[in-house]
């Protein structure tokens, strides 16, 4: 299953989105943020679970302000 989103870019990042996909790196815009969300997550994976683990600690310790 698959989820609609829509990326604001800068210009420059936009830029260079459309410069890879121009130079055949990737088929489209959509599958060159998929990749780079997908390798994004993968590498912070620990750094991000430990920020969510940390919020629902101080979240049952203060409680939902």
């Amino acid at each position: 299953m698959s989820k609609v989103t829509t990326v604001n870019l800068p210009p420059r990042l936009a830029e260079q989105v459309e410069a890879y996909v121009r130079a055949g790196w990737f088929p489209d815009v959509n599958a060159l943020i998929t990749e780079a969300l997908r390798r994004y997550l993968e590498s912070h994976r620990m750094e991000l679970m430990e920020q969510f683990v940390l919020k629902d600690v101080e979240w049952g310790l203060r409680g939902n302000d």
